[in-house]
C-alpha cells in the first residue's frame, strides 16, 4: 500500500534498538529492518514489495538524515588488490536515478508509490530466435527467493530463477522455449541475463550502483558495486558501539540507566564523561 513518509533522524535510543534488533540478521533482512525503522509498524510488511532501487533510494535519504551527505568506501583493485578510498556524496548517487525516483529526492514527504514495480518490455535475440517479453524491476522479495538457492547469479540455474522472478509467466515460458532450442544453454542464459540487466539499468540506473576507480598503484580500472545498506549498517554499528562505551562508563559511575544516558544531549553526556575521567 503506498504511503507518504517524512524521514527524520532516529534518536540515540532508537539507533541502539535498531542495531540490537538487526545485528543477527542476514543482509537482505537487515536492509528491510533499516528501512522499517522509519515506517509506521502497520506498513513495515510493504517493504518486501518495493523495488531494490526504491529500497536503496529510501536508504540513501535515511543515510543523509543520519550521517550527512558524505560517503567514503574502501575498495580493492581487481588486479593488485591495493586499497583505494572512494569519496562521493548521497546527492551524486541520487542524481543517477530515474526521473520516477528523482521526484522523491527533494520532497518533504516521500511517496512510496514510486517504489512499486511495473512491467516494461524487453526485445532481444536468443540464439537464432527473437524474444519479446515483459519484465519488472527486481523487488526485495526476490532476494529472499534467490538466497535460498545459495548460488551466484553467474550460474545458469540462478539466472533462470531470477528470470522467473522478474518476467511475467508467459514471457518466462517463452524464454525457456528459446533456450531449449539453443545449442549452448549456459551461454544462452548468460546472454539473456546480460540483456535483461542492461534493460533494467536503462529504466532505473539505481538498480545497480557501480563506482569506477583507477588504482594508484598499478593504474588498473575496477568497477565496484556500492551497497548503501551495508554502508548504512557499518556507520550505525560504529556509532552504537561508541555510544555503548559511553553507557558503560556513566552507568558504572552513576548507576544511570542505558535509556537515560542515551537520551542525554551530546554536550551533557560529554561533560559527565569528562568529570568521570578527571575524578
Amino acid at each position: 500500500m503506498p504511503m507518504r513518509v517524512a524521514i527524520s533522524a532516529l534518536t540515540n535510543n532508537e539507533r541502539v534498538e535498531l542495531w540490537e534488533r538487526a545485528a543477527d540478521m542476514l543482509p537482505p533482512q537487515r536492509a528491510v529492518a533499516l528501512v522499517s525503522a522509519y515506517l509506521l509498524s502497520q506498513y513495515e510488511g510493504d517493504v518486501v514489495d518495493w523495488t531494490l532501487a526504491g529500497r536503496d533510494h529510501f536508504l540513501l535519504l535515511a543515510y543523509r538524515a543520519e550521517f550527512g551527505e558524505s560517503i567514503a568506501v574502501v575498495c580493492a583493485c581487481s588486479e593488485c588488490t591495493a586499497k583505494t578510498q572512494l569519496s562521493f556524496t548521497v546527492s551524486q548517487v541520487l542524481a543517477s536515478g530515474s526521473e520516477r525516483l528523482k521526484s522523491n529526492t527533494e520532497a518533504t514527504e516521500i511517496n512510496t508509490e514510486a517504489y512499486l514495480h511495473y512491467y516494461e518490455t524487453l526485445d532481444t535475440e536468443l540464439g537464432m530466435a527473437a524474444f519479446s517479453g515483459r519484465f519488472r524491476l527486481p523487488i526485495v522479495r526476490d532476494l529472499f527467493v534467490l538466497a535460498s538457492s545459495n548460488s551466484p547469479l553467474s550460474k545458469p540455474h540462478t539466472q533462470s530463477e531470477f528470470a522467473q522472478c522478474v518476467l511475467d509467466p508467459a514471457s518466462y515460458r517463452d524464454v525457456l522455449s528459446c533456450i531449449d532450442k539453443s545449442e549452448d544453454a549456459a551461454s544462452a542464459w548468460r546472454a539473456f541475463y546480460l540483456a535483461l540487466e542492461a534493460r533494467m539499468l536503462e529504466i532505473e540506473p539505481l538498480t545497480i550502483v557501480s563506482l569506477n576507480s583507477a588504482c594508484t598503484e598499478c593504474g588498473a580500472e575496477t568497477a565496484h558495486q556500492f551497497d548503501i545498506a551495508n554502508q548504512f549498517w557499518s556507520l550505525l554499528t560504529s556509532d552504537v558501539e561508541r555510544q555503548l562505551w559511553d553507557v558503560h562508563l556513566l552507568a558504572s559511575a552513576y548507576g544511570w540507566s542505558s535509556h537515560d544516558i542515551l537520551a542525554m544531549s551530546p554536550a551533557r553526556r560529554r561533560q559527565h564523561i569528562a568529570m568521570v575521567i578527571d575524578s
